[in-house]
């Protein structure tokens, strides 16, 4: 049953994208939270169906006349897209080469298809300004939003949540409709710096920075009231480094202030001791979980164990308690399951797209700021969660968007506008 119902989610949100082909992108990105939502209740190959449906709609429906314009971009930027393409085929060794062939395939599959559109679709929408960055920020925060609205319902109404020690009683932490606060933590870690982001961009209307405003302060509620440690520090960080590059010195000072009087208005609340309590549980089971994965990757250090082989490589290192989780580590996560070769190129990927962002200054630009504090966030995040280049989930999938279009802006952009610019001066010199 679960099966058909997701074949009918995916039908009908294949056909709203193959009527409204604007509607492409966003399902995508609206899909790929659903995939975590489905795997709460079920955890088949269904949960996939919705998104698959969305990105064959959106591929057939553009037909070859977009086709062929998508293939000139490629050849235009065969150059830099050679370093996913060197990725791809890595992944494609490491499958062949690892523990469980068929588990590899599920999660290899769409790995082309989440980087046609990251690398490709997406750069070439905005740069036919179809899409902006500003779009996609709008609708993760709007989609944070919701679900932050329907897992405070849920806890309170409902009692849905993960019972949490604070102080003297329990709470629920906030995390329905997906199967753990840590996802839901995940989601409000992309979801509320955008919306931040959002707020501050001072080139907007001011009623619609208010509407942003308001959507910011329900997104910190719900990244509180999620209990996730890693995903309160992201959040933060991605916040931080906006208003830092935004503001100066100025929002140092501010975010500063702030973060001090809720630090200690939380400590006197609640007291101390329970929080390092909090704290030192998650971090001893990932203690756990580092060493499971270093030990597990000295069996197979060059191509790896296979994508979506880590939990089963781990499985003889670690307690029954831990069994089936991955490193919790992107790079960790990266070096089990793709070997040194793997973990290499996503060194290369993720290293080339910060330190090109950084090249940019972003302190002068809104997108390259907005951008580079939101990987930022989210590596922030990964040092404790894992998430997997190329994946179709949401914390995979919104990552990977964003290392394909901060490639774009270092390598194409620098070169349209040099090409712009000689066009400019041979108009002037024939008058």
């Amino acid at each position: 049953m679960a099966l058909v119902i997701c074949a009918v989610i995916g039908l009908l949100l294949g056909i709203s994208v193959w009527v409204y082909p604007r509607l492409f992108i966003m399902n995508l990105l609206v899909t790929a939270v659903g995939v975590e939502v489905i795997h709460h209740w079920y955890a088949g190959i269904g949960q996939y169906f919705p998104w698959i449906a969305v990105f064959l709609a959106g591929i057939l429906q553009a037909g070859p006349p977009e086709w062929r314009k998508w293939w000139q971009f490629i050849r235009h930027n065969k150059e830099w897209m050679a370093v996913y393409g060197l990725y791809l085929i890595g992944i494609g060794i490491s499958t062949l080469m690892g523990i469980h062939v068929a588990t590899s395939l599920r999660y290899a599959l769409g790995v082309p298809a989440v980087l046609f559109i990251a690398v490709v679709i997406v750069p070439w929408s905005i740069e036919k300004r179809f899409i902006s960055l500003k779009d996609l920020f709008q609708v993760i925060a709007l989609i944070g939003v919701v679900l932050t609205i329907t897992a405070g319902i849920a806890a309170i109404v409902d009692h849905l949540g993960f019972p949490v020690p604070v102080g003297h009683h329990i709470l629920l932490a906030w995390q329905w409709p997906f199967a753990n606060k840590n996802t839901f933590g995940m989601l409000v870690t992309f979801a509320l710096p955008a919306a931040v982001y959002l707020t501050l961009d001072h080139r907007e209307d001011g009623i619609i920075r208010i509407f942003w405003f308001i959507a910011s302060i329900f997104l910190l509620i719900g990244v509180a009231l999620s209990y996730s440690r890693s995903s309160w520090i992201a959040s933060m960080i991605g916040v931080m480094m906006f208003v830092t590059f935004y503001y100066g010195k100025r929002g140092v000072l501010a975010m500063f202030g702030i973060g001090i009087v809720l630090l200690a208005g939380l400590i006197a609340k609640t007291g101390l001791h329970k929080w390092e309590l909090l704290w030192h549980k998650g971090l001893n089971g990932r203690i756990v979980l580092w060493k499971a994965g270093l030990d597990a990757m000295h069996h197979h250090w060059v191509w790896g164990v296979g994508p979506g082989n880590s939990p089963l490589a781990l499985k003889p290192f670690v307690p029954a308690i831990y069994a089936g989780l991955t490193p919790s580590d992107s790079i960790l996560r990266s070096a089990v399951e793709l070997g040194l070769v793997g973990l290499g190129l996503w060194l290369l990927l993720v290293g080339v797209a910060m330190i090109g962002l950084l090249m940019r200054r972003p302190w002068q630009s809104w997108e390259d700021n907005a951008l580079f504090s939101i990987m930022l966030a989210s590596l922030a995040q990964q040092v404790v969660e894992s998430l997997f280049v190329g994946g179709v989930s949401f914390g995979d999938f919104f990552f990977t968007v964003f290392l394909g279009i901060a490639w774009y802006r270092i390598w194409v952009l620098p070169k349209n506008r040099s090409l712009r610019s000689q066009r400019l001066s041979r108009r002037a010199l024939l008058g």
